[in-house]
């Protein structure tokens, strides 16, 4: 379903009179507008399929093999957001992160959702160190991790149960009040959000994940919004939250066009190689 004009409009009202700053590292910059997320999944032709008179938000996929559900939590150590995709070719998958993952961030793994995988993904590990993250061999010695430059977020990718024959692999993605000492884990203390995703994840969509997750782009927040690390840090900036709503409306258009894009290469490629583009195949010959 299209976003309607009355959603835009209460977009726009909610952020034209922010003054904004730029904020980093993104990993600290708090959860932003959630509508970051849920609207491109709606210009893509996702519903919303959750219960109107419920505090809970979910949106579904138009084929029903995702669903995206945002369920507040009391505790901010609780999750938050739950991605779960069932592909009737592949293996299920999901995810779920806390409260404060910056909408940018997560936005990074559900776009990829929107259109069809491309047929290489960048190798995650290129791309943290491409953006100078460290990368070592997991804690448990079962695979790898990367860890910012801040040392303030640690991505990881291991078996966690590696005297279980059947453990699977998983990601797991935290960001830590304080820097990690060099001789504790990165895992320990008290965390500002946190990241899970199995080992059946899609290639692409940690790619997008982790794309957006080591971007070193500020990300804009409004002063006075809550959620950011006290330790960020805020430059002021010329842009204005008319910006920020005139590059929202731009971004859910951008989405469309890719997904009807998307759309008009998978109807060619249906088309049998001997039928030339634009003939009209009857009801009858598709049915031999």
């Amino acid at each position: 379903m299209p976003v309607t004009d009355r959603q835009l409009a209460g977009f726009r009202r909610d952020h034209e009179s922010t003054i904004l700053h730029s904020t980093s590292p993104r990993h600290l910059a708090g959860p932003g507008d959630a509508r970051h997320v849920t609207h491109a999944l709606l210009a893509a032709g996702w519903t919303i399929t959750s219960d109107p008179a419920s505090p809970e938000t979910e949106v579904t996929s138009p084929d029903l093999q995702a669903r995206l559900q945002a369920a507040p939590q009391f505790a901010p150590s609780r999750n938050w957001w739950r991605l779960t995709v069932e592909p009737s070719n592949s293996r299920s998958w999901y995810a779920s992160f806390t409260q404060k993952v910056p909408a940018e961030i997560l936005a990074g793994l559900t776009d990829t959702l929107l259109t069809p995988a491309p047929a290489d993904a960048p190798d995650p590990w290129d791309l943290f160190r491409s953006t100078g993250w460290s990368v070592t061999q997991s804690e448990n010695g079962t695979g790898f991790e990367a860890r910012s430059p801040d040392q303030r977020a640690v991505a990881e990718y291991s078996r966690p149960f590696p005297d279980e024959t059947y453990s699977t692999f998983s990601w797991r993605i935290r960001t830590r009040e304080y820097p990690a000492d060099a001789a504790e884990s990165a895992f320990d203390g008290r965390s500002v959000w946190n990241g899970w995703l199995d080992g059946h994840t899609p290639a692409q969509a940690i790619a997008g994940l982790v794309a957006a997750l080591t971007n070193r782009e500020p990300l804009l927040r409004g002063w006075g919004q809550h959620g950011w690390h006290y330790d960020v840090q805020h430059e002021r900036t010329s842009r204005t939250g008319t910006d920020v709503a005139d590059a929202h409306q731009q971004r859910l258009k951008n989405v469309q066009a890719q997904v009807r894009a998307a759309r008009r290469r998978q109807r060619l490629d249906t088309v049998p190689a001997s039928t030339p583009v634009g003939t009209v195949i009857s009801p009858a010959a598709r049915t031999r």
